[in-house]
Formats: C-alpha cells, sequence, structure tokens
C-alpha cells in the first residue's frame, strides 16, 4: 500500500497545511504567462541561436516558476514542519523549535540549538501563520 501524500495525512492527522493565497497564484500565473510570452517571441523571431536558447530558457524557467508556487506550502504534522517546495522538502522535528516570531513581514522559527529558520512566504496574514505555528510548539512541550 502507497503513503498519502503529506498534505492528505497531516490533515487526517488534525494538522494544518498553509499554501500559497489564491492572490499569489494568481499573480504568478500572469507572471508565467508574460514571460512565456516573451520567451515564444525570441523562439520564433530569434536571428540568433543564443536568442532561441534564451527563449527557450525563459519559457521553461517560467514554467517552473509557476508550478513552484502550485506546489509549495508549509505543512504541520504531529511531530514536525515540512516546508515542501518543487525541486526539495525540509523536514524539522518540533522538538527543535523553541518558537516563532514575524521578522520583517516573514514568520522565523528559533531552533533549539541556535539561530533561525526563515519559512518561505504563502501570501496570507504573517501574524496568522505566526501565531498557529507558535501554538504548535508550545502544543509539544505540553505533551
Amino acid at each position: 500500500m502507497t503513503q498519502p501524500p503529506a498534505h492528505r495525512s497531516a490533515q487526517r492527522e488534525g494538522g494544518r497545511v498553509f499554501r500559497m493565497a489564491t492572490w499569489y497564484r494568481v499573480c504568478s500565473a500572469f507572471a508565467a504567462i508574460a514571460i512565456c510570452g516573451c520567451g515564444i517571441y525570441y523562439v520564433m523571431n530569434g536571428a540568433a541561436l543564443w536568442q532561441r536558447t534564451g527563449g527557450a530558457a525563459l519559457i521553461a524557467f517560467g514554467l517552473a516558476g509557476f508550478l513552484d508556487v502550485l506546489v509549495s506550502r508549509i505543512v504541520l504534522t504531529a511531530e514536525e514542519i515540512q516546508v515542501i517546495s518543487l525541486v526539495r522538502t525540509h523536514t524539522y522535528p518540533r522538538a527543535d523549535l523553541e518558537s516563532a516570531k514575524v521578522e520583517g513581514g516573514v514568520v522565523v522559527l528559533k531552533k533549539r540549538e541556535g539561530g533561525w529558520l526563515a519559512l518561505p512566504s504563502t501570501g496570507v496574514n504573517s501574524l496568522s501563520v505566526r501565531n498557529t505555528i507558535h501554538a504548535w510548539i508550545k502544543k509539544g512541550r505540553t505533551e
């Protein structure tokens, strides 16, 4: 039997999933269309090979950026926080985290061994994300 995706298992276990906000996805879609449009122009009208290659790169990076916005999320499970993007997944155990705060509009987590972990922006109210994660960290200390 295969494992369900992390966000589905998190929802079943009472976890929380923070995805990119709708406005963020819409703006990203418009940006991807603009970048891909420029790339298509250079692929079709480029006089030199480097122009056509550059156009193909614009198309690839525009699509990859949009896919990253669609896939990226922060998942709180029972004992860990997962930061998921298109190319990598980072997992941090709850026991390794001390607190959460908003620093310059970005949610940052204080690690027990020192240092800070900056979470990617989701386009959602940063204070709301911080409060949820901070309560999740505190809940782990009381159990």
